[in-house]
This record gives C-alpha cells, structure tokens and sequence, in this order.
C-alpha cells in the first residue's frame, strides 16, 4: 500500500513533465535520447544495479547513482526505460516494449503471465536467463501497470493546458466536457453532443424529436469472485459511478418507496372501493396495469432462467451500461446485487441529466423500459427530470412485451426515435467478452481500470469510424425509405385515412380490459370443458381398469394400484369441476352450454389458448436462446426447438384454423364469424413487431361480426406499416443531418482550441499538441472523404482549409488511412466475422444444457398435437386452402 500511494502521490505526477520532454526529443521513442547522469553532492547518493529489457539486444544491465535529488525512476526514464519500482527498482522495461504491449492488450485480453512466458523464452533463445525463481512477472506487470498511468495522467496534463485556452459560453451543459477535449479521450459523443450551439443545433428537429437517444442494459458475465484482496485506487479517471452515488440512489429508492407505500396503506381501502380489480390506465402511462403486468411477468420468468451471479461467491455481480445510439459508453454502474435492481438504472440517468442543460430531451432504450416508466411515475423516481425522458423498449427484447406495450414502447412504432434499436450496449458487450476471465479473479480497482482501459481504445476506435457510420445509416435510411414510400403508393390508401386507422388500431388495442369480461368467462369456460375432458378420459379408464379386474390379469397388485389412483384422480377431478362451475357467475351456465353444443366455439376457443401458448412458449425460448444466437446460429438445441415448435403449430394450430374454414363454408358457424390467421413457420422464430403471430383475428371478441379497416383490410394493414416505416425514415434523416452538421461544429472548436493552445506552449508541449493536431486533420480528412457524398451544406466550416489540411495531413503521425474507415467503425463488427466452430466452454455447454431440457420435456410434455379437440371433425377440411385475406374470411 504505501508503494502504490508513493507511485501515485509522488513518483508519477513527478514523471509527467521529463516523459512529455523524452516524447519530443526522441521523437515518440524513434531516436534515441542523449543522456548523461546528473553529479549530485548531496551526501545521500547510492549505487543501484538494473536489469533493462528490450527487444534487442534483450537483456542489459546499468548502474546508477540515485538519491533523492536525482531518483532512479527519472534517470531510467531519460535513458529510455520505466521501473518496476518507484525507489529500488531491479528491472526496467524498454519504453518501446511497453508501448507495443499496451497496443496489443488494447486488442487482445490482457494476460501479462503469458507475455512474461513467452518474453522469457525469447530472451532464452538468444542465450538470456532470469536469475530471478519468479521470473520477470510480477516486476514486469508492475512496470506495465504504472506506465499506463503515466500515460493517462500525461493526457490528463495536456487536456489541462488545452482547457485554460478556452472560455465555454453559457449554454455548454455545465458537465458534458468541452470542445478542449482531445478526440481520442472519448469523454462524450460528438455526434450527440458535438459544437457549443445547442439551441441552434436542434432548432430544425421535429418537437417530436428527442436530443439525443442512450440505451440501458446489464451484463451478468462481467463479475468478480468474492474473497480477493482489496487493491488501492488508482489515481486514473473514470467512466464509472462511484459507489457512493449508486449507494444514495439506493437509499434515495427506499426511501421514496417506503413514505409512497405507507400514503397508499393509508388511502387503500377507498382505492379499492372505487377501482377494485378494474384494468386502467395509471396516471402518466399509455398501457393498462394487466398490460404493464404481463410484460413483469414475461420478463421475470426470463429473468429466473438466466444465469445471474450469486452474492455468495461473487463480490461483483455485473455491469450496467449506459451508451448512446454510436456505441460510445456514458457511463458504467457495477453491479453489487445478485439482480437487476432498478437503482443502478436510475443512477445512471441521473448522472447522465446531471450534465445536461435544463432542456435537453433524451430517448431512452431499455429492455424494460415500461416498468421503469411505471415505477417512475408510481413513485416519484427522476421527478424532475421525468418530462425530459422518452420511453421504449429495445427492438431485441420487443417479442418479450405485451403487444399493447409494443404498439407504445417499440422504437419502430414510437415518435423521436428513428431507426435506432437499442442494441449498442449489447456490442459493448461482445467487444469486452474476452476480459472475462482475467477480470473473474482480479482487484476491485484493477478491474475497473481494465474496462475504463478498453473504453477509451473503443471510444478512439469508434472515433475514427463516425464518418463512416454516418454515410451507413444514411444508406440503409433511404432504402429503408424508398421500399417505405413504395408500399404507400402500393396500397393506394391516403395518409389522413392511414393516420386515423393507426390512432384507432392504438385505441382498441390498448384499451383496459373491463373487470368482468367476455374473455375472463371464455377463460373459465375452457377450464371447466378442459377438466370435463380429463374426467371423461379417467373415467373410460377405469372402465376399462374394471374389466381387466374381471378378466383377470397376471399382475393383480399393480392393477389395483391403477384403480385406486384412477378412483383418486377422478374425485380430483369432480372437486376442481365443482369449484370452477361456482366461478362462472349468472351468465356462466349458458356460456358454458352454449359452447358445449357448437364445436366451432369450441375450436376457436382451443386455437386462442393453443396461439397464447405458442406465443408463451416462443418467448421463453428465445430468451434462454439469446445468449447463443449471436454466437452460434445452429446449435442443436435451437434446431430441435425449431423443429417441435413447427411440429406443433402444423399440427395443432393451424390444423384448428382450417377446421374453422371448413365450418364456416358449411354454414356451421355462428353467423359472421371470421377464420383466424395461420401461423407461417418460415418466420416463427422472429417474432417482429409486425407478425401476424401478434394478431388474434377471429379469435376474441370480434370474431362474429366485421372487423375494423386496420385489420381487415389488408391494403390499410400494410398502408400502415409503410407510414409508421417512412415516418421512422424521417426522423432518421432529420438525425443524420444534424449529427453530421455536429461533428462539423465538434472539429471546427476542436481545431481552433488546438490552435490557440500551441500559441502560448512551450517547445515540449508545442511537439505534443503539434503531434495532436496531425492525429485531427487526419480525423478531419477521413470524415470529409468518407462524407463526400452525404446531402446538406456543399462548404462547411470545418475550421481549417484544403491547402493547410492537406499539408498537415502529409506529417507521418496519423498511421490510419482514409479506406480504414469502414473497418475500424465501432463496434458492430465486433464477432460478426467469427468463425461459428470457435465457441468457448461456456456457450458449449449452454447448449447442452438447452438440447438435454428439450430432450427431457420430449419425453414427458404431452405436445400440443396431442389435444383431442376437433378430431370428430372431417379430415377433408384440411387440404383446403386458407383466405388469403381477413376481409375474405367473414361469411356471406
């Protein structure tokens, strides 16, 4: 401990200024540095011996006089190398050599063992030993550690005296940092929150526009093992909350909770009096409460399956995320708990508005984004930032939802969030999945340094990319647009007529469910009829039991046995009928009557809970199935889940569906009733939002009679999709135009801060900002190229001109070309190219895990094609062909 407080308190803000001199003289580590060790008188001088290492010649040793005038750390530094200790050191790395390892742990996952094992066999290939036992290690990694702090605390001295050039006007948000920031620092986005103009920036927006769009998720695989010793704190900024402001979210949670609580104990008995169990809308929310809790319940089934991390073994149990629509992190929140708790959410939006000015609006994507909604208008979370926040959920976890909820929450279907879909923090997390293991058995501190480490070379590599990213979303924007505008001018319906079918498609399909209605009796219905079935089916098998009894059978004993269970299960039975028949209230009986004489009531009946279950089912799946989907696209589990789930819905579903065509076309049917929609099986497992699997037609309450123009008609159906669609494209376009005008703004304030800085810097800090500033015209000239053909201004302001961009440029210290673009864009290629084989012993053995479940549930799951309903029924119904509209199947 007081080694590291020595290292940080003394011996590297002491190094700053020497390495900022060494950078310049030695033209960033090219040449070599003339250096001659300083004479000191001071009495207090010793001899040190060192071993340097380096790649060639390898190994060397020097001798130095140190004292406290002239330490070993800054004589080691002029001559090239960093120690592995702030007094005494025994080893010093080779500048050079520590730079390329920390280029290549910026790539790889940092395993400093490793590098040590094959660096000591090099160096035994050219006739070195390490006298040492231990080897160079530890030394080594020590001397690796401090050397990146020293690097960032030198970035940390230059953005400094880049900050006292400049003067931020008084509409910069207060904490969002300013236009002084060195690009690659990547402390904000400048897409987002790029140039000094806010209020012009956002003055062409729609008012339905947000600012600015971040999404939320947590990841449970980035955790850390309990019963580790504690490291120090590292004198290093960071992209983490700290603990303390996770802690009095927490509180601040509780408390808010707790004093609500208590108001509604107080206030409950007249609550229940005038509401009772009625479905309605709460105050501030767009979906009913049994919407609300479908979706809780969705999700917490999900959430029971996924492997999450015990408190017990684990000290840190995950990370939460908080990105914009770029992939560039915000902010990170670790994980304490063994769930996703809403405090750490709601931490980090705090944070996030905390360095916002008063009228910035944001759009939020979270998997839950209507609980967390709920829960703020509920209990005051984020009161007063609430007006300011955008709701919805991201397009990965949509199928999860209600289809009430996703009418509301679903980017696709929501005003202000264009064609953003929430899924950065899930590229965040594949680009970090190789720091897994190492970071499982590291420090607290450590580990945060880590992921802060691969954050900032993400943020320089998605930096380098913007252009690029702007160019590809304005490509898949106007495809998206043109096949948009093409279905509108397709269905041949005007957009007023499309816009009020919309608003009356979200009326009826959000609308609460009355306390006593037709589907709640349906539900009972069936339940009595399911148990009749099973009464009858134990009842013909004790008949049957009965016989053998009188017969005769070899094994008496056994069959006794079955009697006695049959007889038990049967008055079982009766019991359970006799409580459901109570529950069925005054209309009950004849509901149930009339159900009972009409088999197509019955099918349709059947096929409404078969669909749900269907339904149910695909969602549960496709949450165990998520982790291994972008991995491993064919496991064998998903293949059998495939394979039974189109087993079933061929069938028993759509097997019902044609029944009921055939009932209908033989007048059999109530008068008016609609067939229902088949379920394709080429498309079953992708559940989009505008699936007709979403769709209950002529299974609910308007089965018998017409059926409004947004569902029966199906040049409205897709009127409206295509309108939802361009309307998204726009937004879009609005976007990208003003993300690009922003990065103009962004490099434009960037160069002139770079130029004033260099007017008053001294010759060490002149080289550096010089160096800086090829690094940005460099960015400048790839954004302009990748650019080139994007709409909007012809000449912008970009700060500096073609002549002195082009001469800039020609300095040999930006080492990425212009066609590099594409490849170093952030995140999203990160995985897509791997090979499927090249799968870790995790996923592997999730896999397994899925393919034994579904092996077991084979065996003892009675399949939904198993269900007797309709046998009686003619076989000839189904090879017919189904209507191939829903205006179509109404009865003449």
């Amino acid at each position: 401990m007081r080694q590291w407080q020595r290292w940080s308190r003394d011996v590297i803000p002491s190094l700053v200024q020497p390495y900022l001199s060494y950078r310049r003289l030695s033209n960033r580590f090219r040449n070599p540095v003339d250096y001659e060790p300083p004479m000191c008188n001071c009495g207090l001088s010793r001899r040190l011996k060192v071993t340097c290492t380096l790649f060639v010649p390898g190994l060397q040793h020097v001798d130095l006089m140190v004292c406290p005038c002239v330490p070993a750390a800054v004589q080691l530094l002029w001559m090239g190398y960093f120690p592995c200790a702030p007094l005494g050191p025994t080893l010093a790395v080779s500048l050079q050599l520590l730079s390329l390892v920390r280029q290549l742990f910026m790539r790889m996952p940092p395993n400093t063992s490793a590098w040590c094992e094959s660096f000591e066999a090099y160096l035994a290939g050219m006739g070195y030993k390490v006298d040492t036992k231990e080897g160079i290690r530890r030394r080594f990694g020590n001397a690796y550690h401090w050397y990146c702090i020293l690097e960032i605390s030198l970035d940390e001295h230059i953005q400094q005296q880049l900050q006292k050039s400049i003067s931020p006007p008084s509409d910069i948000p207060l904490g969002v940092p300013s236009s002084s920031h060195h690009p690659p620092d990547g402390d904000r986005c400048p897409l987002c929150f790029g140039g000094h103009s806010w209020e012009s920036n956002n003055s062409q927006q729609s008012p339905s526009d947000v600012d600015a769009i971040v999404c939320i998720d947590a990841c449970f695989t980035q955790k850390r093992r309990s019963g580790l010793p504690d490291d120090p704190v590292n004198p290093t900024a960071t992209v983490f909350l700290s603990p303390e402001d996770i802690h009095a979210m927490e509180c601040e949670v509780d408390g808010l909770r707790k004093s609500k609580s208590a108001m509604q104990r107080r206030s409950g008995q007249a609550s229940k009096r005038n509401h009772g169990d009625d479905d309605v809308f709460e105050e501030g929310m767009r979906i009913s409460t049994s919407v609300l809790k479908g979706c809780n319940e969705s999700f917490t089934a999900a959430d029971e399956r996924r492997q999450k991390a015990s408190t017990q073994f684990f000290s840190d149990t995950g990370v939460m995320a908080l990105l914009c629509r770029h992939d560039r992190v915000i902010h990170l929140a670790n994980m304490t708990s063994a769930g996703e708790k809403q405090h750490y959410a709601l931490a980090l939006i705090k944070s996030l508005f905390g360095h916002l000015p008063s009228n910035f609006h944001i759009g939020l994507l979270y998997d839950i984004g209507c609980q967390l909604e709920q829960s703020c208008r509920k209990w005051g979370f984020l009161k007063s930032f609430l007006p300011r926040i955008s709701f919805a959920i991201s397009v990965f976890h949509a199928f999860g939802h209600q289809w009430a909820c996703q009418l509301i929450y679903h980017p696709r279907k929501r005003e202000g969030f264009g064609l953003s879909d929430g899924e950065g923090c899930e590229h965040f997390w594949s680009s970090i999945k190789g720091l897994i293991p190492s970071l499982r058995v590291s420090g607290y501190h450590q580990r945060l340094f880590v992921i802060d480490f691969q954050v900032h070379h993400l943020d320089m590599k998605s930096l380098i990319g913007l252009g690029q990213w702007i160019l590809r979303h304005w490509n898949h924007c106007q495809e998206k647009k043109a096949a948009a505008s093409k279905g509108l001018r397709r269905c041949g319906v005007d957009i007023p007529t499309l816009q009020a079918e919309w608003d009356a498609q979200v009326a009826a399909q959000t609308k609460p469910t009355p306390r006593h209605s037709s589907k709640a009796v349906e539900n009972i219905v069936l339940q009595v009829m399911e148990t009749q079935k099973s009464l009858e089916n134990y009842e013909a098998k004790l008949v049957v039991l009965e016989q053998d009894l009188l017969h005769g059978v070899p094994d008496m004993i056994n069959l006794n046995i079955q009697i006695t269970e049959c007889h038990k299960k049967i008055m079982n039975f009766k019991q359970a009928l006799q409580r459901q028949k109570t529950t069925l209230g005054m209309n009950g009986p004849a509901d149930l009557a009339r159900m009972q004489n009409s088999s197509y009531l019955q099918l349709r009946m059947h096929a409404l809970a078969i669909k749900k279950r269907i339904r149910d089912r695909l969602r549960q799946r496709k949450f165990e199935l998520e982790r291994l989907e972008r991995s491993y696209r064919h496991t064998v589990s998903e293949q059998r889940l495939q394979y039974h789930t189109e087993a079933s819905v061929k069938r028993s579903y759509n097997k019902l569906c044609l029944q009921m065509v055939g009932l209908i076309h033989k007048g059999k049917a109530p008068h008016g009733s609609i067939a229902p929609l088949l379920i394709p099986r080429d498309s079953l497992f992708k559940l989009d939002v505008d699936d007709d699997i979403w769709q209950d037609v002529g299974l609910g309450d308007d089965a018998d009679g017409l059926l409004p123009l947004w569902l029966a008609d199906e040049k409205v159906h897709s009127g409206i999709r295509s309108l939802l669609e361009l309307r998204r494209c726009e937004e879009e376009e609005r976007r990208l135009l003003h993300e690009k005008k922003a990065l103009v703004l962004w490099f434009s304030e960037e160069w002139g801060c770079m130029q004033r800085a260099r007017e008053d810097a001294d010759d060490d800090l002149a080289y550096e900002l010089n160096c800086r500033a090829s690094t940005l015209a460099g960015l400048c000239f790839m954004w302009q190229k990748q650019l080139r053909d994007f709409p909007g201004i012809a000449y912008e302001d970009w700060g500096l001109s073609d002549e002195d961009l082009h001469r800039i440029v020609q300095i040999p210290h930006f080492m990425c070309d212009a066609d590099d673009g594409e490849r170093l864009d952030g995140f999203e290629s990160e995985g897509e190219g791997e090979d499927d084989g090249m799968l870790d012993d995790e996923l592997l053995y999730v896999a397994e895990e899925f393919a034994l479940a579904d092996e077991y549930h084979q065996q003892n799951d009675m399949s939904l094609g198993e269900l007797s309903w309709g046998d009686e029924l003619d076989n000839d119904l189904l090879d017919m062909d189904p209507p191939s509209s829903p205006s179509k199947r109404v009865r003449r």
